[in-house]
């Protein structure tokens, strides 16, 4: 049985983000736009070929949720090779152990990769969460509307719905 730890994952992501943050240059930064100000920070992942999730800020006017991130992975890329690993071991047949970030074990059965996708979408919301929370963006020139966004690669996660925009995903 694999088994996958995310609470370490968790961490590497949150310090990721912040790092992110510090760095951002509205006149160098690797997104769409060419703004100053921030309105919409996106981040994308992927668990195929190569796990990973990458951190994007977007400085257009008026942007919308349609994966523009994915021009800019390469620049913005934090890497998780265990992510690809574990999902070919569910796809294959085999079990999955997880411990989610707040300790709780789980158990993925033999094929189901679409849950092992939603649990890594919903940390990666859970530490952009985390992040709004304890002021990480607040240094960042953001646009009154900014967005947060997390979406896998192929379109399997996404948060948050295209509906609900605005209600619980401002940065």
């Amino acid at each position: 049985m694999e088994r996958l730890d995310l609470r370490q994952d968790f961490s590497d992501v949150y310090a990721f983000v912040a790092d992110r943050v510090k760095s951002f240059d509205p006149e160098a930064n690797p997104g769409p736009g060419e703004g100053k100000r921030v309105s919409r920070i996106d981040v994308g992942f992927g668990l195929y070929d190569s796990g990973w999730m990458c951190l994007v800020f977007d400085t257009r006017r008026d942007p919308e949720p349609d994966g523009d991130w994915n021009e800019f992975i390469e620049d913005t890329v934090l890497e998780r090779p265990e992510w690809a690993r574990t999902y070919e071991v569910v796809e294959a047949g085999g079990t999955l152990a997880l411990i989610l970030p707040d300790g709780t074990p789980r158990e993925l059965s033999s094929g189901d990769t679409a849950s092992l996708v939603a649990v890594l979408g919903d940390m990666l919301r859970g530490v952009l969460l985390k992040a709004r929370k304890d002021g990480i963006f607040a240094a960042l020139p953001k646009a009154s509307n900014c967005e947060l966004g997390v979406e896998e690669q192929e379109g399997s996660y996404g948060w948050p719905e295209y509906e609900r925009r605005g209600a619980e995903n401002l940065a």
